[in-house]
């Protein structure tokens, strides 16, 4: 089998853990903060919310872990974010509760998201993103708030909040702004890439109505170096804003040749 390649884009730019092909700056101060609670495959927590990442600190995520796959809000007492644009680090916090839905006009009721492997004949690290209607009313889709998430086991990169064992390599991006991407970096001597491609037959509109019992099928691509990664996406939200939604996520490792293989 041989690795699929992504063609690169004429957009390359140095990259630190997790910076995004579309520049979300913002300083991350104290305050309130939202997300669903996800605990990766290697327990680092962070909080979820649309294309944003709020990592927890490994001496408090603890307190988090019963409400894992909600969307909360904390009050962050102690924030620390090494770079700006990026993500943060929440090292003190209290638990507010549930994530308020402030949005008249961002509809999540009745949505449910999934992800699946599509790894094809080639072992392509390839996913489809689905979301589901399954409530009574048709519900209108913004692909901007579609935000698909890459988490890896000790990414080498730098400026990386994260104080656990893994870190998202691609955060901060959306199927509107951001529908394929390229980075390039160099850490210690040694050159490495990181990329993704949305499949141009399944690419959403820019917004669409979804009918009661229908889905929308989107397929990504990654191109990775060798390592461990999991895979999820997110709908809705923003890093203070508000509640949002998380898909399941889906581990896998890639070896040198680009041949992606499940993870149990």
């Amino acid at each position: 089998m041989r690795a699929v390649r992504i063609p690169i884009l004429s957009m390359v730019l140095a990259i630190a853990c997790g910076l995004a092909f579309v520049a979300r700056a913002g300083i991350r101060g104290p305050g309130k903060y939202c997300g669903v609670i996800v605990f990766d495959r290697w327990d680092t927590c962070f909080l979820l919310s649309g294309p944003y990442i709020t990592y927890i600190s490994e001496k408090v995520k603890e307190d988090l872990r019963t409400y894992k796959g909600q969307a909360i809000q904390v009050d962050a007492l102690d924030v620390f974010q090494p770079k700006n644009p990026g993500d943060a680090l929440i090292r003190k916090y209290k638990i507010i509760g549930p994530a308020p839905k402030t949005r008249s006009w961002f509809a999540l009721d009745g949505l449910e998201l999934s992800a699946e492997s599509d790894f094809g004949p080639e072992a392509a690290p390839r996913f489809a993103m689905q979301i589901r209607n399954v409530g009574d009313n048709s519900v209108r889709i913004g692909s901007s708030e579609i935000a698909p998430v890459l988490v890896a086991l000790n990414p080498k990169c730098g400026f990386c909040p994260s104080d656990g064992p893994s870190a998202a390599v691609i955060t901060r991006v959306d199927l509107l702004h951001s529908p394929g991407a390229t980075w390039e970096y160099t850490l210690d001597g040694v050159s490495y890439s990181v990329a993704f491609a949305i499949d141009s037959a399944t690419r959403p509109p820019d917004s669409f109505d979804l009918l009661p019992g229908h889905s929308m099928t989107t397929k990504i691509t990654f191109q990775v170096p060798f390592g461990q990664y999991q895979f999820l996406f997110s709908y809705g939200g923003g890093v203070h804003e508000e509640k949002s939604l998380a898909s399941n996520a889906i581990s896998f490792g890639v070896n040198g040749a680009g041949v992606a293989t499940l993870l149990e």
